[in-house]
């Protein structure tokens, strides 16, 4: 989801409502606009359907070695743009963005979204992780890399945010493996059943990983593991209001308000009636 305007009460710190939005909601064709490309006229595109550079093979007699005429076309950096857009656009389909999980480009560059993530349930529930994704140049070659503004204890965050992919993605497959992959594995990694399997290879806190194990040993013998307190510390961390309401960096266009108590009652009564809206 990109474009997005919801309340959200989950602090338990303070009883102060708390409204997520951003302050520029564009359009598909205005998000077009924006970076120099035209909106396409036909519905946008699955992942199963994503257009691709035709493979118009020039004729090796216009090459006076063979070598040359086995150079293949490179994909156009307008190109290149127009399918990041496409997977962009495909984002605002339920079935490519995962619940809880709000994505938005940047203020000044398409290959840098910024996210925040919900998490109801598990060691982690009530947190609220904000996270930048960097799409490098080479994408779909090569991954994106996400680092999380939170701050976060978690076996595959290091000290400096940064979040180890390899454990679902051990090879990254272009034009297989898209971003909404990704974003599915940011939301599931909080889960209990994902914690339980990752491998110590793919982590880059060991602490955090030697400590979630003994969660997963301990839980049969209904221990309170220190894992469980040090993960539901880094969620009621996430929720204060320093953390929260900071707007940090500038580009970042997602951002939290305090709202009133008659507001969010307001705005929870007019979501209750959408709802039984037939």
């Amino acid at each position: 989801m990109t474009d997005s305007t919801l309340t959200h009460r989950s602090a338990q710190r303070s009883n102060t409502p708390l409204i997520l939005s951003n302050n520029k909601r564009s359009s598909v064709g205005s998000i077009f606009a924006k970076f120099g490309l035209r909106s396409p006229t036909s519905p946008s595109l699955g992942h199963h359907e994503r257009q691709q550079l035709p493979n118009t093979a020039i004729p090796s007699t216009l090459y006076e070695d063979e070598d040359e005429a086995s150079i293949s076309p490179q994909p156009s950096e307008d190109f290149k743009r127009y399918e990041l857009l496409t997977e962009f656009v495909n984002l605002r389909n339920p079935r490519h963005c995962p619940l809880g999980v709000y994505v938005m480009p940047s203020s000044d560059s398409l290959n840098v979204l910024y996210g925040v993530i919900f998490v109801h349930k598990g060691y982690y529930r009530s947190g609220v992780f904000k996270f930048r994704m960097f799409i490098p140049d080479a994408y779909p070659n090569l991954p994106p890399a996400v680092t999380f503004l939170t701050d976060m204890f978690h076996p595959l965050v290091d000290s400096q945010g940064n979040v180890s992919l390899s454990q679902h993605f051990p090879t990254w497959r272009p034009h297989q493996d898209y971003l909404f992959h990704v974003l599915h594995f940011l939301k599931n990694m909080f889960k209990r059943d994902v914690l339980e399997k990752l491998v110590d290879k793919h982590c880059y806190n060991n602490e955090a990983y030697r400590l979630s194990f003994i969660a997963y040993i301990r839980r049969f013998r209904n221990d309170t593991p220190v894992f469980r307190k040090l993960s539901q510390q880094c969620a009621q961390l996430a929720i204060t209001e320093t953390y929260l309401f900071e707007c940090f960096p500038d580009n970042n266009l997602i951002r939290f308000n305090p709202l009133s108590e008659p507001k969010f009652e307001e705005l929870k009564s007019v979501i209750f009636k959408s709802t039984t809206v037939s």
